[in-house]
């Protein structure tokens, strides 16, 4: 029979690596950091560390996910909302393109685009674009389901939008934060997103 209070012990000091390791992965990048860093600033040995995870990859990994998942939450409000399609795409792009804040690590991962990490940076890649793919494909066929959007490629268009997301990430909010303008920045840029994209009342 499994101890509830073992389990949660355990879970809690994973919980604290990992809340710990975020500090220090942010403070010193992924390549720089390392275990003992971890284990230095979490006043434990490594041995510790390792029983609950098995290299500096996995702990990264566990960082990038609870950040992900803070976003996930944001997101699932915005999805669930009582806004109309229109409104939610917006709020959806909004809350993606300010995700460079919540998810600090991975995105300071992709921005440095070691090569000696390009296997780990693929991964969590493909993980997170698949899953940002899956609710632009929803809200759009919610979109035209409601009659507020006409998009002949539901797949083609998801693509496009997700890129022009990514390529705008480095430029305004990675490389020159531009956080005095932000709402100007992202309203101008949901205006090119939309363009085509919005069916316009006669």
């Amino acid at each position: 029979m499994i101890n509830k209070d073992s389990t949660r012990t355990h879970n809690d000091m994973r919980n604290n690596i990992v809340s710990i390791a975020s500090n220090v992965f942010e403070k010193f990048g992924f390549k720089k950091t390392t275990v003992d860093d971890i284990a230095q600033a979490l006043r434990k040995g490594k041995s510790s560390i390792y029983y609950y995870f098995k290299s500096k990859e996995d702990i990264f990994k566990a960082v990038v996910e609870k950040e992900a998942d803070a976003h996930r939450a944001e997101i699932n409000r915005i999805m669930e909302s009582n806004l109309n399609t229109i409104e939610k795409l917006k709020s959806y792009v909004k809350a993606r393109m300010l995700a460079v804040k919540i998810m600090a690590n991975y995105y300071t991962l992709i921005r440095n685009n070691d090569v000696s990490n390009l296997d780990l940076i693929e991964k969590l890649r493909a993980k997170y674009d698949t899953e940002e793919l899956s609710i632009i494909k929803r809200l759009l066929n919610e979109g035209m389901d409601n009659g507020l959007f006409k998009v002949k490629d539901i797949e083609l268009s998801s693509i496009a939008l997700l890129t022009a997301m990514k390529g705008l990430e480095f430029p305004l909010f990675i490389d020159s934060p531009k956080a005095d303008n932000l709402d100007k920045i992202l309203d101008d840029m949901l205006d090119i997103l939309f363009y085509g994209l919005v069916i316009r009342k006669a």
